[in-house]
């Protein structure tokens, strides 16, 4: 098992597979993303979602991850559609 501290892959794990699930949906969708309405909207559900147990930081990592993902799928989605 990787330890870095306190995050160890066991701790990560779910927050990775939600950023691969965002992935796959980002490149499944084929509108065009406005990322700044995400991003600002996204940041803010996650602060309201506050943070998982076991980590210092105000956010969920879960769900910053899964946006991540998300966005990151769809411009990988228009830079090989054309």
């Amino acid at each position: 098992m990787i330890n870095y501290g306190l995050i160890t892959i066991n701790t990560m794990f779910l927050s990775l597979v939600g950023m691969l699930v965002g992935f796959l949906l980002g490149i499944t969708i084929n509108t065009k993303l406005n990322i700044w309405f995400y991003l600002i909207v996204g940041v803010f559900i996650a602060y309201m979602l506050g943070s998982l147990p076991y980590y210092n930081f105000p956010m969920s990592y879960s769900f910053i991850l899964s946006l991540v993902g998300l966005l990151f799928g769809n411009i990988i989605n228009k830079v090989f559609k054309k």
